[in-house]
């Protein structure tokens, strides 16, 4: 990982804080929350260039469930988290 460490990286997912990193030229926004008091929502969207279009959403009723959906989702370009974290940079970190 570009300017950080990937398991800090992760952590910082684990606990559903709004991360922003690059990947490919193109900035992405992690975002997660508890929408109520049984379920959470974790999702990535593309930030620049401007776009709408989310990348990745996932709903589970807990943190753990979100954060393994996002470590093994190929998301990026058909690739998961680990295949491809040393091309990633962290710029919030």
């Amino acid at each position: 990982m570009i300017g950080g460490n990937p398991n800090d990286f992760l952590n910082r997912i684990y606990s559903c804080q709004d991360t922003i990193f690059i990947y490919k030229g193109i900035k992405y926004w992690f975002q997660g929350y508890m929408p109520n008091d049984s379920s959470v929502h974790m999702e990535v969207m593309q930030y620049e260039p401007s776009s709408d279009r989310e990348v990745w959403r996932y709903d589970a009723t807990t943190i753990d469930e979100c954060w393994q959906a996002f470590i093994k989702a190929p998301f990026f370009n058909g690739k998961s988290f680990w295949e491809i974290e040393q091309d990633i940079e962290w710029v919030d970190y």
